[in-house]
């Protein structure tokens, strides 16, 4: 009976011919695989990047948080502060972009403005057309103001100067006893808000006791600070209910949604949100411009609404 040829046995170069043959083939289907994973990878990087740069920073959220505080007058609770903070006018934060943040701020209907310094990155010639622009801003009790590290490279007076031609009162160690026209007391006069600002911690001279001396007894008072670690240095005597601060940025990039120290001034404790400080309750906003770093991840800009509330 005649032998296949199925059934005769492969010599043994033709079945080592076979092997280097299926491995060359499959060594060359995989490049192609490689090469689409590859351009997959720098696709979602580029879209990454470009999303960071081109979207997230102009895309602005508000934050609207409850302040518990105690010994509020009653007729205080529901105070509505809209604070404002690193606006850093330059290149990314141009006057479309700043013009959106001023009509969505107008939009909260707040009794006060709080604006907590960085208003330009390190080009002081801008601050005149930022402030032109903030002067849109609308608030019954008024728009108040202190300086940011990147804001010393005008004198004071020459600040305080663009500041109040666009109706911003500039506090740098001082305070100013803002009546609440919207809520009055039982005798028909407003209650009023002790408003104090400090200089930079970085650049100025921060001084609470110096910015509330003098300052009633009754009413909420308010401290405005560009950076939030002067929390650390206000005392229970300063009876300061609320300090409204920024400078972090939030870190700005945060991957896993958790802010890198090394983006928001070496700092976990006050890179955002609220904080309990020793003698106070600290709100950090992530501001609405960018500096250096311009892009942002994870990080939305924000605009921060504060409601006081009785405890």
């Amino acid at each position: 009976m005649k032998a296949r040829l199925a059934d005769l046995p492969i010599p043994r170069w033709r079945s080592h011919a076979r092997r280097i043959k299926t491995h060359a083939t499959t060594r060359v289907a995989g490049k192609p695989v490689l090469r689409r994973n590859a351009v997959r990878a720098l696709k979602g990087i580029g879209g990454g990047i470009g999303y960071a740069v081109l979207v997230e920073p102009f895309w602005v959220s508000v934050t609207h948080v409850d302040i518990p505080v105690a010994d509020l007058p009653a007729e205080l609770d529901g105070y509505r502060i809209v604070h404002l903070t690193d606006v850093h006018h330059n290149m990314v934060s141009g006057a479309s972009y700043l013009h959106h943040v001023v009509e969505l701020a107008n939009s909260l209907d707040g009794d006060l403005v709080a604006l907590t310094g960085d208003f330009v990155t390190h080009n002081a010639r801008r601050i005149p057309q930022c402030f032109r622009i903030l002067s849109r801003l609308r608030a019954s009790d008024g728009l108040f103001a202190t300086r940011g590290n990147h804001d010393y490279g005008l004198s004071l007076d020459r600040m305080r100067r663009f500041a109040d031609r666009s109706g911003i009162r500039l506090l740098e160690n001082e305070h100013i006893v803002v009546p609440a026209s919207r809520h009055r007391i039982a005798n028909g006069n407003p209650a009023h808000v002790v408003v104090a600002g400090v200089g930079d911690l970085w650049k100025g001279h921060p001084n609470p006791s110096l910015a509330l001396m003098g300052a009633p007894e009754d009413g909420v008072r308010l401290l405005l600070s560009h950076n939030p670690q002067v929390a650390e240095v206000v005392a229970p005597w300063h009876r300061v209910a609320l300090q409204l601060s920024g400078h972090t940025h939030g870190g700005q990039v945060r991957p896993f949604k958790r802010s890198l120290s090394v983006l928001s001034d070496g700092t976990r404790k006050y890179a955002s949100g609220l904080v309990e400080a020793p003698a106070t309750t600290v709100y950090v906003s992530r501001g609405v411009g960018t500096s250096a770093l311009r892009l942002r991840w994870n990080c939305r800009p924000e605009i921060a609404l504060v409601v006081l509330r009785a405890a």
